[in-house]
């Protein structure tokens, strides 16, 4: 796919947890993240999934928004990251990576496109990058539950 995204740092965790970020790559050819997302993987996510991968990855550009006006705006509902990734991908004429509701909704209001993890699997098995769907997203679970405690 030939479309800019923007990345919250949400999905490129989700997918690192699973061993899973190549797929970002190998689908989208151009992926920015905003400074404070950088940040939040890299640097406050020291050791965490995601952290050496963004590090040391050479297909992200990253990038602060120049609205910084509409960014505090933003931040009044929503935390650092997320505020930059809306207003870098308006800014950008970008497809949003995101997974929180309320922030793909906030994005859909702004007229922008919108991609998931989930919807990042969807595509990297119709291009034959993973098996199955399902599979993919049971891991997720399996990692989320791991990560908040829970044992099932």
């Amino acid at each position: 796919m030939a479309v800019l995204i923007v990345a919250d740092s949400g999905p490129i965790i989700s997918l690192a947890r699973i061993h899973q970020l190549q797929l970002i790559p190998g689908i989208f050819q151009n992926i920015v993240l905003p400074s404070t997302v950088y940040e939040e993987i890299v640097i406050k996510g020291k050791g965490k999934p995601g952290e050496l991968e963004i590090k040391d990855a050479s297909w992200i550009n990253v990038q602060k928004p120049e609205n910084q006006v509409e960014v505090r705006e933003l931040r009044k509902q929503f935390d650092a990251g997320e505020s930059e990734a809306i207003i870098l991908a308006e800014e950008l004429k970008a497809t949003l990576l995101a997974d929180e509701w309320i922030v793909l909704k906030e994005a859909r209001n702004r007229g922008l496109n919108v991609f998931s993890t989930q919807l990042i699997l969807v595509e990297a098995k119709k291009m034959g990058l993973i098996k199955s769907v399902k599979e993919e997203i049971d891991k997720l679970l399996q990692e989320s539950l791991q990560v908040n405690g829970v044992v099932i």
